[in-house]
């Protein structure tokens, strides 16, 4: 599965190369993921595309962190890696993560429900949440902190 990661408020990239330097060197993603730091083409907000004073229609580049993670990868461990690199590095930018045209946005200044939000957004992602919509008590229930059988230390 193909996961992008953008840092919008960072526009010289050294919080997007801090976050990448802490992925690389997480454990779980190494075994799970292949992480690189590149650029794509962004949209541009607010321009019209039959705007044809603009001279570009593909937007400008922007700094991303582009992760193939494997089938056995849960997007809820992504999110705890965000959030301790967060933790360290008291970050001025939001973190927008993508997956298959889903975005979900932590903000920089995020209160704890927003984090328990996203990371319940990451988990119905893969499908691993074991928060159900037609369940009305799911939104105030915690997941399981305990790692996979395989992966105690």
């Amino acid at each position: 599965m193909d996961v992008r990661l953008r840092l919008p408020e960072d526009p010289d990239g050294g919080e997007l190369k801090q976050l990448y330097d802490w992925l690389i060197r997480d454990r779980e993603l190494r075994l799970h993921a292949d992480i690189a730091l590149c650029a794509e083409h962004g949209a541009d907000e607010g321009v019209d595309d039959e705007d044809e004073t603009s001279d570009t229609t593909m937007g400008d580049l922007v700094d991303i962190l582009a992760l193939a993670l494997d089938t056995g990868f849960q997007m809820a461990s992504l999110g705890i890696a965000i959030l301790a690199w967060r933790r360290a590095q008291r970050p001025r930018s939001s973190v927008v993560v993508e997956r298959d045209g889903t975005r979900m946005t932590l903000s920089a200044g995020a209160d704890p429900e927003d984090v328990e939000a996203f990371l319940r957004a990451l988990e119905r992602l893969d499908g691993t949440s074991p928060y159900r919509p037609d369940d009305p008590d799911g939104a105030d229930r915690h997941p399981d902190d305990q790692p996979p059988e395989g992966d105690r230390r």
